[in-house]
């Protein structure tokens, strides 16, 4: 009967399908894999059993290798990828010793054209023109918030949130996609290139950029907002010209009414 491991946890699994992630009417709940509430499942027929991602939107990979498309079948000794968890299968007996937890090495985004690297040093660094992003894109064309890129199934996985999308060496990428050494990646008019590597002579760490004030091109203006005008700037001084002038001509307009009455 084959088995699934998850830390000094094993399941047995029997023929149907179970699904594993975080929710509570999972299959197979895990909490602290950092998985969504639905994201894989396996399928058992006898001694085969499948894997498959929940939705494209899910990145699952099995020794290494992220699945797209169809299930894969499972092979004794085959590592499962997703979140921040491993899942160690075997045919016939349940693994009684956890597997060791993955060592992510170091990754940069680096611009070549500027040569600069960007360090992949947190569990996600988003990717857009909003000062907020990790890295910042000065390509109007850019979304604000447009691509992130995640440490999950062992890897470094990219995702495309933009309204351009993403391309990995030329190809357009909407679905969350596995980094591999060399991808080249294009977002908007920027290009990278994903490195697992030393970095070049020539290529420094690009500098961490303060938290600009970016309110003003985050918020649309409402119609019916009011604004306060300085009277020491010359709009100011104009305006209350303006105010002088229909005062003294309601002040005429009303002592002639006035006049004419007597």
């Amino acid at each position: 009967m084959p088995w699934l491991a998850f830390g000094m946890q094993t399941r047995e699994l029997r023929d149907g399908e179970i699904v594993v992630g975080s929710a509570h009417d999972a299959g197979w709940r895990v909490t602290t894999g950092d998985l969504m509430p639905r994201h894989f499942a396996l399928a058992t027929h006898g001694s085969e059993v499948t894997v498959r991602a929940c939705s494209t939107d899910h990145v699952v990979a099995v020794n290494g290798q992220q699945l797209t498309g169809q299930p894969q079948l499972l092979r004794e000794g085959d590592v499962v990828s997703a979140g921040s968890a491993r899942f160690a299968y075997n045919n016939a007996a349940p693994r009684t010793t956890p597997l060791d937890s993955p060592e992510f090495s170091q990754a940069h985004l680096i611009d070549e054209k500027r040569r600069l690297a960007h360090p992949l040093n947190n569990r996600s660094t988003p990717i857009g023109r909003d000062a907020s992003n990790d890295i910042v894109l000065r390509d109007p064309g850019a979304s604000r918030f447009h691509a992130e890129i995640r440490r999950e199934a062992g890897g470094f996985a990219l995702h495309s949130m933009g309204a351009t999308g993403a391309a990995v060496n030329g190809v357009a990428s909407r679905s969350p996609r596995l980094l591999k050494d060399g991808d080249e990646i294009e977002i908007a008019f920027e290009a990278f290139r994903f490195s697992q590597q030393p970095l070049p002579p020539g290529v420094t760490i690009a500098p961490m950029h303060p938290a600009e004030n970016d309110e003003a091109g985050r918020r649309s203006t409402l119609g019916s907002e009011r604004h306060a005008v300085s009277e020491d700037n010359a709009a100011g001084r104009h305006s209350n010209r303006v105010k002088l002038i229909v005062a003294i001509v309601l002040i005429g307009v009303l002592a002639l009414l006035v006049w004419g009455l007597r």
